[in-house]
């Protein structure tokens, strides 16, 4: 996507395509030549990882250990800037990007935000004292493991870790849960008992955050979380996990409403989180030249 941002104002999506994500070479490909067909002043790259955000590591921008097939150790960057005239780069995951979007919507005191998408697969993306949180790479939130409902005997499916959040509770699982293709989780009615499987695994994972991040904020996207009630669902859960040990107003009324919420452009967080980037590599760029 392309878009800008006027002083003052929210960042306005100028234009945007939407590429299958196929190979590493066809879909990269696209996106390359999607890019060269434009001018910009600086760029922004947010993908799904595992992923060396590092920069002056050999491996920077590249995607790693991912258990996506056929997209391990792939040059993300090179892919799409090798060869033409450089600008700013800021590379992320597409979970960090949209943290730090949505953070910067927030209170000019808050200091933190979490982000958390559910879908193909979960992520989880902090902003931690105003800056996305990297430390050794970056979070894997959704390979953590929390406990399950006591009658749930679902193994998982993630070929690392079995029954960890993203094994459990990510659409494929769903379906298999369900007993029904992926693409016909949006077929499932809104009393199926999935939904209340989804929403206290979910609810875990957000307790998770509160207990060890502490965020202000927690923003859940993703293609599952647009399933009508189950943002309220995670809602009620999560303050019945908590048990009243979290004594704050967010967590034990209904206030809980606006601190877990959907992102403010719903499916698109993420391109409005690889655009938060691309102004971060501006501002980085101009104070490097700047002194």
């Amino acid at each position: 996507a392309t878009g800008r941002r006027d002083p003052g104002e929210d960042i306005v999506v100028l234009e945007q395509a939407v590429f299958d994500t196929t190979t590493p070479e066809e879909t990269l490909g696209r996106v390359r030549a999607w890019l060269d067909a434009r001018t910009f002043d600086c760029l922004g790259v947010a993908t799904f990882g595992p992923v060396d955000p590092r920069r002056g590591s050999a491996t920077y921008g590249y995607i790693t250990s991912t258990p996506k097939p056929g997209w391990q150790d792939v040059d993300v960057l090179g892919a799409l800037c090798s060869g033409r005239a450089p600008v700013p780069v800021a590379f992320d995951t597409d979970v960090n990007a949209p943290a730090l979007y949505e953070f910067r919507r927030m209170h000019p005191d808050a200091t933190s935000c979490a982000y958390i998408t559910v879908g193909t697969g979960i992520g989880v993306g902090l902003v931690v004292n105003g800056s996305t949180v990297h430390g050794m790479l970056h979070p894997e939130g959704g390979h953590v493991s929390v406990p399950r409902l006591e009658s749930d005997t679902y193994p998982g499916q993630c070929p690392f870790h079995g029954g960890c959040i993203e094994g459990m509770y990510a659409s494929s699982a769903l379906a298999a849960r369900a007993g029904v293709d992926r693409r016909e989780l949006n077929t499932l009615a809104d009393e199926d008992a999935v939904w209340d499987v989804a929403a206290y695994g979910i609810a875990q994972l957000c307790a998770t955050l509160v207990y060890t991040v502490s965020p202000e904020r927690i923003v859940l996207g993703g293609g599952v979380m647009q399933r009508p009630g189950l943002l309220a669902k995670v809602q009620s859960q999560l303050r019945e996990l908590l048990c009243g040990y979290v004594q704050h107003p967010s967590v034990t009324t209904p206030a809980v409403a606006d601190y877990v919420v959907a992102p403010a452009h719903g499916a698109s967080a993420g391109v409005y989180g690889a655009l938060a980037l691309a102004e971060v590599a501006l501002r980085r760029s101009s104070a490097a030249r700047d002194g």
